[in-house]
């Protein structure tokens, strides 16, 4: 369905969205084999990336105080 509404399910976790799964796995896939196994080819069919789809950076750390 348009807009990204088809529901994904992933092995881990509850049902979710193509924007998720574009944000989590596709838009890392490099080869053209890889690419193409990824039902998100087409753009307006993922819908938008919304906040929570991707996986969020880890707070940075100091390493300094650490056993030394």
């Amino acid at each position: 369905m348009a807009g990204g509404v088809d529901l994904v399910h992933f092995s881990q976790g509850g049902p979710s969205t193509r924007s998720k799964l574009y944000a989590r796995v596709c838009q890392y896939l490099r080869t053209d084999e890889q690419k193409a196994q990824c039902l998100n080819q087409d753009p307006a069919l993922r819908g938008e990336q919304k906040p929570g789809d991707a996986y969020m950076e880890p707070p940075a750390m100091d390493l300094n105080g650490l056993g030394g």
